[in-house]
């Protein structure tokens, strides 16, 4: 078998993979986001995690300048940071990283309201991780996370947040299982180069364990990270994956490897904040944005009253 993937029986949905050396089996169509919900039975917010089996992906870049671009687009959207390392607030803020947060929460006793960092743009959200070890010494279980998280979405509902965005530790085990599970999609970042691509069957698979198990997470796509156009190796990669992966998988944008989206990080914006006028850059997590919303139906519909404005009354 040649190549990184070899796809049969496409209209059913197979794919097989030869990474290492196994033939591996997965039934892809349950996975996506392709079989929109009922609109009569949309839930007022949406939960998507952003997560890889693999660290140094751009997980944590893709989730502060997608939550940006939401709230931008003017969508009410919590930013919630799952990662016991504060990967938010080392993108945002480091002050935050010693600020109460998410577990805090999960361990009980604090309010939403009191943990939300609010930013200068009224749509976006932020929750740090706060002090990870809060559950322990108030002798919360990781049994407890699934119901703890339940209620972190019910209250962020109560608020009026149309998209709670969780970015999570590298892997699926843990925290980031639980997270995953109660969410309704998961976007998978997905560097373009060649080692990186050995942790995307795995994760599939890892996936449709999840729903097996119960859970209803799906797929909002796999979108490539850290694309490098002057190697032909990162460019051979993305092509092959696209050719190889039912499109719905895949994210139809790219996100290349800049210098601007480190520099964004390490003076604590996302990158369309980076100067007074927006580098070029910042209209990619724009665009990913606007295909997010149709593949999870966040659209206008879900409000109440006509979509648009009369010119005269």
């Amino acid at each position: 078998m040649s190549g990184i993937w070899r796809l049969v029986n496409r209209a059913d949905g197979f794919f097989v993979h030869d990474l290492w050396r196994v033939d591996s089996i997965v039934r892809l169509p349950e996975l996506l986001s392709a079989n929109r919900d009922d609109p009569a039975t949309v839930k007022s917010v949406i939960a998507v995690a952003t997560a890889s089996q693999k660290g140094g992906v751009g997980k944590t870049t893709l989730s502060v300048n997608l939550a940006y671009s939401l709230a931008r687009r003017g969508w009410r959207t919590l930013l919630v940071d799952t990662d016991p390392q504060s990967g938010i607030g080392l993108s945002l803020a480091k002050s935050s990283r010693s600020k109460e947060g998410l577990f805090d929460f999960l361990a009980g006793g604090v309010p939403l309201d009191r943990l939300i960092l609010h930013s200068r743009l009224p749509e976006l959200m932020i929750l740090p991780a706060g002090q990870y070890d809060a559950c322990a010494r108030r002798g919360v279980s990781h049994d407890d996370a699934p119901e703890r998280l339940a209620d972190l979405l019910r209250s962020a509902e109560l608020r009026g947040a149309d998209c709670v965005l969780m970015d999570t530790a590298a892997g699926l085990m843990g925290l980031t299982e639980t997270v995953v599970k109660a969410c309704d999609y998961v976007i998978i970042p997905q560097q373009a180069e060649p080692l990186a691509v050995r942790s995307i069957p795995h994760m599939l698979e890892t996936l449709a364990r999840f729903r097996a198990e119960g859970a209803a997470v799906k797929v909002a796509g796999i979108l490539l990270t850290m694309v490098m156009s002057d190697q032909e190796m990162s460019l051979s990669v993305a092509r092959e994956l696209r050719q190889m992966l039912p499109s719905d998988m895949m994210f139809p944008q790219s996100v290349p490897r800049l210098p601007s989206f480190l520099e964004a990080s390490a003076l604590g914006v996302p990158v369309a904040l980076l100067k007074r006028n927006p580098p070029p850059e910042a209209l990619i997590f724009e665009q990913i944005a606007a295909e997010l919303e149709q593949r999870i139906g966040l659209t206008r519909e879900r409000e109440n009253g006509p979509s648009h404005a009369s010119l005269l009354d």
